[in-house]
């Protein structure tokens, strides 16, 4: 029952105020009015049956308003009757009991949106480059000459991805010369880099090659219109229109979860935290199709770059360009915006009839602005609720705004940077990741095999780190057999070379860097 700690609220309740409070984590049951039952004493003469019935509700009434309440959290009317409107949506196979204790919302965060399909065992290693090195060097089995000898085949191994990569940022810088919306450079007729027909898929193929070394994988054009449709959490829901972009491609690395507080009916509309399945980072690459008239700071004959951290799967629509998203407004806002008005019509027709059966020059002698009068309430509700529609518009645009400031790690010609920085620490982990276990398996009778390797290595990585990691124990070989620090035996099985003539191998590709005699 609902109880007030109010007079005024018990009055205006109606229902009997002595049944014990429950709990705010069970759900309302109405309960009918007790019976009142007779005194054991006879009725005296003066008295009536009515008059003693009143004075025993009014007698009820006040011993409870006096009672002292149970010290317990106090939850409002208004809670109550959200309570009674919006019961919880029970969960499948829950038996009956379990059901009435899904009424408590004081349970942990709930997932709200899982990416389908999602293997999401970490591509890249989430160790930083020295990290790495030092956890390598701190292994107990390993004598003071061989950590010595660790420690300077790190430095010439990271030297000699450093220079590789450099000239790699160089090249892309060079293609992305032209297409650079934020270039302040004079363009030297004879010397600059010019824009041909094929100067953005150039551009575009090169970038995605840096990102497949720093384990980014590409999100295909479903997914992501999938995402924007989907509704946020202020039941905003975006259309996507691709056909303004001449490129959209989109890569994401590194799999989270973010918590938001969101109100829904299943949670009675009241504050709940649950996650949503996110990227640790994702880069944007788009240009436009020339022609169009998107705004005056939005060019066609440039390819923007984004990078972000920590986005929802659901918030594709906050990191494009609001050219390529439009709010749908669904049927429920249509519906919540018309209805007072539909409603509106018939209170007018009645009242027009019920003048007409009156005295029929009534009709005659209704005026317009008679008209307004009776219109101005269905109307002005209407008009509130197109006005609320835009200020959840208003509110999810200020959220996005806020959220961007804090997560936008770099914008156009600032992302190669950051990537090629990304993908360099990227094959510098996986090369002495592999080499590592190869070296301190020499001694095994057997070779060691890919599988055993990629498997030691991520059981390795999973104790260290508490993460699972997807190793990628192909790729990390390749640079190995590239830099001549490990061979494949006929069988399969796989030998690092001893790390002394690994030193001088090293040595002899860093000296092939630069040759000038």
């Amino acid at each position: 029952m609902i109880v007030s700690s109010g007079a005024s609220s018990v009055s205006a309740v109606g229902l009997v105020a002595s049944a014990p409070r429950r709990s705010p984590s069970r759900t309302i049951k109405p309960t009918a009015m007790p019976t009142i039952l007779p005194s054991s004493d006879g009725p005296s003469e003066d008295e009536t049956p009515d008059l003693r019935r009143e004075e025993s509700r009014t007698k009820l009434i006040v011993e409870t308003m006096l009672s002292p309440l149970p010290e317990q959290e106090e939850e409002s009317t208004l809670e109550k009757l959200v309570d009674v409107a919006f019961p919880p949506l029970p969960e499948e196979g829950d038996s009956p009991k379990e059901q009435e204790d899904t009424t408590s919302f004081k349970s942990g965060p709930e997932i709200a949106y899982q990416l389908p399909g999602l293997d999401n065992r970490e591509r890249s290693l989430p160790i930083r480059q020295g990290d790495l090195t030092r956890l390598l060097l701190a292994e107990p089995d390993l004598s003071d000459d061989e950590r010595q000898q660790l420690t300077a085949f790190g430095a010439i191994l990271g030297a000699t991805f450093h220079s590789e990569f450099y000239d790699e940022l160089q090249q892309l810088k060079e293609r992305y010369a032209p297409l650079d919306p934020d270039s302040d450079y004079v363009n030297l007729k004879d010397h600059s880099i010019q824009v041909t027909p094929n100067s953005d898929e150039t551009f575009l193929s090169a970038l995605e090659g840096a990102l497949t070394k720093a384990n980014y994988s590409v999100l295909d054009l479903e997914m992501i219109e999938q995402a924007i449709r989907a509704p946020n959490e202020n039941g905003l829901t975006y259309v996507p229109d691709f056909s303004l972009f001449e490129h959209l491609q989109v890569w994401v690395r590194g799999y989270t979860r973010i918590s938001r507080d969101a109100r829904t009916a299943r949670t009675r509309f009241r504050k709940r935290t649950v996650h949503l399945d996110a990227y640790q980072r994702l880069v944007v690459a788009l240009k436009f199709k020339p022609g169009l008239k998107l705004g005056p700071h939005v060019r066609s004959d440039v390819l923007y770059l984004r990078m972000f951290k920590d986005v929802p799967h659901v918030d594709m629509e906050m990191h494009l360009p609001e050219q390529g998203t439009k709010v749908r407004m669904r049927l429920i806002d249509k519906a919540q915006i018309a209805s007072p008005l539909v409603m509106g019509i018939p209170t007018l027709a009645l009242k027009i009839s019920a003048a007409v059966g009156l005295k029929i020059f009534l009709l005659f002698s209704l005026t317009w602005g008679a008209i307004a009068g009776i219109m101005i309430a269905p109307i002005s509700a209407g008009i509130n609720s197109f006005f609320g529609f835009h200020r959840a518009k208003a509110k999810h645009l200020s959220a996005m705004i806020n959220r961007l400031y804090y997560l936008t790690l770099a914008n156009n010609a600032s992302v190669l940077t950051q990537m090629i920085d990304s993908a360099e620490d990227e094959e510098y982990k996986e090369a002495m990741l592999a080499y590592f276990f190869l070296w301190r398996s020499a001694k095994d009778p057997t070779p060691v095999t890919e599988s055993e390797l990629d498997s030691r290595i991520e059981a390795y990585l999973a104790k260290k780190t508490g993460v699972e990691i997807n190793f990628e124990v192909h790729d990390a070989l390749d640079k190995l057999f590239r830099l001549g620090l490990a061979t494949r035996e006929s069988s399969g099985g796989l030998r690092a070379v001893p790390i002394d003539k690994a030193l001088i191998a090293l040595d002899r590709q860093w000296d092939q860097t630069f040759r000038y005699s």
